[in-house]
């Protein structure tokens, strides 16, 4: 199940190194105590997550001038030694967002780990595209920060 495919006007991609064993990072992804970590600080709650296999769902509230509902579908793509690839799509957005696509795609590299963020998002009037821009790519932005600070204390405990 895809939501349908608009023209994206709204895009914003990140990558972050990480020096992590690439299993113990993939391994994070698929524990809600990753995403615990990286909402923690944000006005951001977590109502459900059921993971990130194909189907799974994750519920949170978002506070955008109150709380509102932000709900994903997973659709899980790959996994093997090298990557670990999975989108979550729209299922009921907040403030006339109609289109939500994030690609989440860690890479193993040599003596390291890759994670993208790969995001685009639509509303149905442009305006709101460029005033609700900053606020939607903030937590993800924040993870240049949050992603390090999780695996470093991860890093540690091994």
């Amino acid at each position: 199940w895809r939501p349908k495919q608009l023209k994206i006007t709204m895009r914003y991609k990140q990558t972050i190194i990480v020096k992590n064993n690439f299993n113990v990072v993939k391994k994070c992804f698929k524990n809600i105590t990753l995403l615990k970590y990286l909402i923690k600080w944000q006005p951001i709650k977590l109502i459900n997550w059921d993971g990130i296999q194909t189907g799974d769902i994750a519920h949170i509230k978002i506070w955008l001038f109150g709380w509102k509902d932000f709900k994903v579908k997973h659709e899980f793509h790959k996994e093997d030694g090298n990557i670990l690839y999975f989108t979550d799509f729209n299922l009921s957005l907040p403030l006339g967002l109609n289109y939500w696509k994030h690609n989440h795609i860690i890479k193993n590299k040599i003596n390291k780990v890759t994670i993208t963020d790969d995001l685009e998002f639509k509303h149905k009037y442009k305006i709101f595209e460029f005033i609700l821009y900053i606020p939607l790519i903030l937590p993800i932005m924040i993870r240049k920060i949050t992603y390090k600070t999780y695996f470093n204390k991860i890093n540690k405990i091994d």
